[in-house]
């Protein structure tokens, strides 16, 4: 090792640096015999300045490294540091890469010199537009209490006054089978409504079966709809019940085709409501996309759904603001019929600053 290393710094001087070291066997057949052998890879670093950005750190050239290697009574020297300097080089690569993501998602973190409003989730441009009277509110109980008087035009439970036909509607994944029958225990079993279900959305492995259970365990009936026209039937078979809720199968908001296959299911039911079911934890451009494409199929009210899934409430006051809609209830969990409340301006208003009731 240390006659390795005298050539090294023979070769690249007193500077040179050790990168790597290691005992090889050398010689023999097979690996047997013969005698082991010391490789010592060094190089020094590159004093030349570098243009258009500082180093993160010193970064070794490819300065040959002087290598001694030992095998019975002959010795050779060879040089091989191309490897080890592109292993490191790419760590290096690797590591200003990560300084930049973290210093990027530094940036991104909302600044303490925003607004309350914003740094909770609501859209800038509503903070400072439609919500600009609350936008100097930096104490969460004083905002909450602002926010309810700002929420309370947005608010539109459910109003079950005469023949009652309401459609749910939604992309895939946001909970509309759940929400349903959510619906249908609080109509049915808790305010002692005559509910009859209609299910549309026999595309969803299982969607009918599950529907079918809620359904046999409230003691509601089923009709289960392959067409528009069927739709139809199923409604005017029950139109003697107080309320009919209608499943509808989840769609890509970005398939025109799609839609317009919804939009003539929900159609051919001619509902007095129809719900549109978008979910907390979405991204708020997906959100905005959801409300945009199915302002198609003419929703009447929102249903914000798994806000147990969801780090900010922003949205509760941001869809309702871009939309125009009430919002019918808030969802947060799976359990049936406990985790769906109708909307409050009250709550709503806790929810989003995070201050308890």
């Amino acid at each position: 090792m240390q006659e390795a290393l005298s050539l090294a710094r023979a070769e690249l001087g007193e500077e040179a640096v050790v990168l790597n070291s290691k005992h090889v066997k050398a010689g023999g057949v097979l690996g047997i015999g013969g005698g082991t052998r010391v490789e010592l890879m060094a190089a020094v670093e590159d004093s030349a300045p570098r243009p258009n950005r500082e180093p993160v750190a010193p970064v070794p050239t490819a300065a040959p490294a002087a290598v001694k290697a030992y095998s019975g009574a002959s010795s050779i020297a060879t040089a091989e540091p191309e490897t080890e300097l592109n292993r490191i080089r790419s760590e290096l690569s690797d590591l200003g890469a990560v300084v930049e993501r973290l210093l990027a998602a530094r940036d991104q973190t909302p600044s303490l010199s925003e607004p309350l409003l914003v740094r909770l989730g609501v859209d800038e441009d509503l903070a400072r537009g439609a919500l600009s009277d609350l936008v100097s509110i930096d104490d969460p109980v004083e905002l909450a209490s602002a926010l309810a008087g700002k929420m309370q035009a947005f608010i539109a439970p459910p109003v079950l006054e005469g023949h009652q036909v309401i459609a749910i509607v939604g992309p895939t994944g946001v909970g509309k089978t759940t929400t349903l029958a959510k619906l249908a225990a609080r109509f049915a079993l808790e305010q002692g409504r005559k509910v009859a279900l209609v299910t549309a959305d026999t595309y969803r492995i299982g969607a009918v079966e599950q529907l079918r259970t809620y359904a046999r365990i409230m003691g509601l009936p089923l009709e289960i709809a392959l067409s528009p026209e069927e739709v139809t039937a199923g409604v005017e078979k029950h139109r003697d019940k107080d309320v009919i809720l209608i499943d509808t199968v989840g769609r890509s908001q970005r398939s025109d085709d799609h839609l317009a296959e919804l939009q003539s299911f929900v159609e051919a039911a001619h509902p007095t409501d129809t719900y549109l079911c978008v979910a907390a934890s979405l991204g708020n451009g997906i959100q905005r996309e959801v409300v945009e494409r199915f302002a198609a199929l003419s929703p009447t009210r929102l249903v914000i759904t798994k806000l147990d899934e969801c780090p900010d409430r922003g949205c509760l006051v941001n869809l309702p603001l871009r939309t125009g809609l009430g919002i019918a209830c808030l969802t947060a969990g799976q359990n049936v019929p406990q985790d769906i409340e109708f909307a409050d301006a009250g709550a709503v208003a806790r929810l989003v600053t995070g201050v308890p009731q």
